[in-house]
């Protein structure tokens, strides 16, 4: 029996997990302010957005060949929420490693207010890009 990889479905539980991962960190971060939780946010950050780039590519092509491209409500919001994340993920990572001192020591600012929001916004749309690759059936 022969059985075929689909690249898809196993890397798209790095970039869930990594975002989900960096929105704990900055969490334990905000509220416990370890410098070892704002490093911990910044690499799972960025593991996430690199993760990010293979699985958007493995998807398009998935769907371009597998389904055929197929218009449907299900894959338009996928591809949306995909390129979104991919849109939000790459900046906010760029501005967190351009500008670690606005994150670092002392109590939280403006800064981390953003990141937070931005976390937030990564887990939610890797969590809904999961409910809805969830309902398709991948043999």
């Amino acid at each position: 029996m022969s059985y075929k990889i689909h690249w898809h479905v196993f890397l798209t539980h790095f970039p869930i997990c990594l975002f989900g991962a960096a929105f704990l960190f900055q969490l334990l971060h905000l509220f416990a302010y370890p410098d070892c939780f704002e490093m911990a946010t910044n690499v799972t950050l960025v593991a996430g957005v690199i993760s990010l780039v293979p699985t958007t590519w493995t998807g398009w092509q998935t769907w371009k060949y597998k389904y055929k491209g197929a218009r449907v409500s299900l894959f338009r919001r996928k591809i949306v929420i995909a390129f979104a994340l991919l849109g939000l993920s790459a900046p906010l990572a760029i501005w967190r490693l351009t500008y670690p001192s606005v994150f670092q020591h002392g109590s939280p600012g403006i800064g981390h207010w953003i990141y937070v929001a931005g976390n937030t916004l990564f887990i939610a749309g890797a969590s809904a890009e999961g409910l809805y690759g969830g309902r398709l059936n991948h043999r």
